[in-house]
């Protein structure tokens, strides 16, 4: 079953919600029963218990040891006054994207003949907002998209980065899979030991990366150990078939940042200014150094190639 958020879709998963909120129910079943006994005639025909199942197949319901239990999302709609139905809808889009949607929306506007007549018919009644609706669920689209990207980026960079650090003897552990916490992402143990922020990069952002303040908070309290290293892939690691492997051929170079570097690349905090999550910096092409690290024979990693999006929309 598709979420594809019809009227009665939309009515049916308010009645889930609201019945997920009142009490935990033991299984799909008898959630479906609970929402039932609150539904008016009309909607006695709605396939509640499929409805059910297609909520926890796409995340926003969990089975637990006390019984089902909503998602936030569900929890925000049982608790609206007004325009609990158009919200339904918002939700739904966000958790089970129409396969049409990135083809149909483009530069935020709706291309209608890309999208199927039953499936415009099925959602007529979200009339006069249906492309604002629309427009909004592409955009959160192509950002869990580029979200997930990035983090695929950032895991091989790590993987040849722990490769070469191995290669040469080093002790170093991957710290990034325990936790953000630490402000860098592989720790080297033995003599000299460094704290290394990784990141990924391709031909176009080669110098560029995205930091958060806390990782530069890091870096300043570390002076000494910290270091900000940059791995560049050739552009074949993008082009290649989504199940194609990395391999060592397709890391071109490793470049390295150093503290100072950083911080000369960083403005200070005014009164009138002061950022707080992330920054995308580009320091000067003489401020990096390039680093004589190199993955090992057999380091691998997932290719790079974006699924959904044409790669030429990222600055690899």
């Amino acid at each position: 079953m598709t979420l594809l958020p019809s009227h009665g879709l939309a009515f049916g998963v308010l009645l889930l919600a609201h019945a997920a909120v009142r009490s935990p129910r033991g299984d799909a079943a008898s959630w479906a029963r609970a929402a039932a006994d609150q539904a008016p005639f009309w909607a006695r025909s709605l396939n509640l218990r499929a409805t059910a199942h297609a909520l926890a197949r796409h995340g926003l319901a969990t089975s637990t040891e006390t019984g089902i239990q909503p998602s936030e999302q569900l929890r925000m709609l049982a608790a609206l006054e007004s325009g609990a139905l158009q919200a339904t809808a918002r939700v739904l889009l966000a958790a089970a994207p129409p396969t049409w949607l990135s083809s149909a929306v483009r530069s935020a506007t709706v291309v209608r003949d890309y999208v199927p007549a039953a499936d415009l018919k099925a959602l007529a009644w979200l009339e006069p907002e249906l492309d604002t609706l629309l427009t909004d669920a592409a955009a959160q689209q192509r950002r869990a998209d580029e979200t997930a990207w990035r983090e695929r980026l950032g895991a091989a960079a790590e993987a040849a980065v722990l490769s070469a650090l191995r290669r040469t003897g080093r002790e170093a552990v991957q710290v990034s899979l325990v936790s953000d916490a630490y402000g860098y992402d592989i720790e080297v143990c033995d003599p000299p030991t460094a704290q290394i922020e990784v990141k990924g990069a391709g031909p176009h952002s080669r110098g560029s990366f995205h930091l958060t303040r806390h990782e530069y908070e890091t870096a300043r309290r570390r002076p000494g150990t910290w270091r900000l290293v940059q791995v560049v892939f050739h552009s074949s690691a993008f082009t290649a078939a989504p199940a194609a492997v990395l391999g060592p051929a397709h890391v071109a170079e490793v470049l390295c940042l150093t503290p100072e570097a950083l911080r000369a690349a960083v403005p200070e905090d005014t009164d009138a200014f002061v950022w707080e999550q992330s920054a995308l910096l580009t320091p000067p092409t003489t401020a990096w150094k390039t680093l004589d690290l190199k993955p090992a024979a057999d380091f691998s990693a997932p290719g790079l190639r974006h699924r959904a999006v044409s790669h030429h929309q990222y600055r690899r």
